[in-house]
């Protein structure tokens, strides 16, 4: 079993104004918390951010999209694993003809 995504790593950024002039919180996505099968987390940064503004925490929050497609799930764990080859058997070796 491979690494279980857990969390997305967040910086708060900066501040904005919106459309109605309440002030807004800018966030930035730099990564992805996984769990391994013996418990332990890890963290894979994707991005710094590089503003003044930040202050040089991450949050960590469950994933909008934490429902993903089994596609999806494969690029995130084959991403966690810096993208080393995996051995798959796409194939059942006993339904081969010859």
């Amino acid at each position: 079993m491979a690494a279980k995504l857990v969390y997305d790593a967040v910086a708060t950024i900066g501040k904005y104004t919106d459309k109605q002039g309440n002030e807004k919180k800018r966030y930035m996505t730099v990564g992805k918390v996984f769990e391994s099968e013996g418990g332990g987390l890890s963290l894979k940064l994707d991005a710094l951010p590089v503003v003044p503004e930040w202050s040089g925490w991450l949050s960590f929050y469950v994933p909008k999209d934490k429902e993903q497609s089994p596609a999806q799930e494969q690029h995130s764990t084959a991403k966690a694993n810096g993208y080393q080859a995996q051995a798959t058997n796409t194939f059942d070796d006993e339904q081969i003809p010859f």
